[in-house]
């Protein structure tokens, strides 16, 4: 079931798979990462909604804000490697 989830999301946003690629399996500060990304404005707005579906967790150190990909953030890169987007 969940994995028809992730491929539901796989589908309608292409964008949120590049940010996922981008952030890897390490973590990064949210202003980093979104100049790697180079899209602030709308990368933030993907970030953002990553984190709701469950493929990103943001933790804050101090100033920053940290990401990481979680479990289904990972499951959903190497789905998206198998179907070759």
């Amino acid at each position: 079931m969940k994995q028809v989830q992730l491929l539901r999301l796989l589908v309608r946003e292409r964008a949120i798979v590049r940010l996922l690629k981008t952030i890897g399996y390490s973590e990064y500060p949210t202003r980093e990462l979104l100049q790697r990304l180079g899209a602030y404005g709308y990368g933030h707005k993907l970030l953002l909604k990553a984190q709701r579906n469950g493929l990103v967790q943001r933790k804050v150190v101090k100033n920053k804000v940290y990401n990481k990909l979680t479990g289904d953030g990972k499951k959903l890169i190497k789905l998206a490697k198998e179907i070759g987007v």
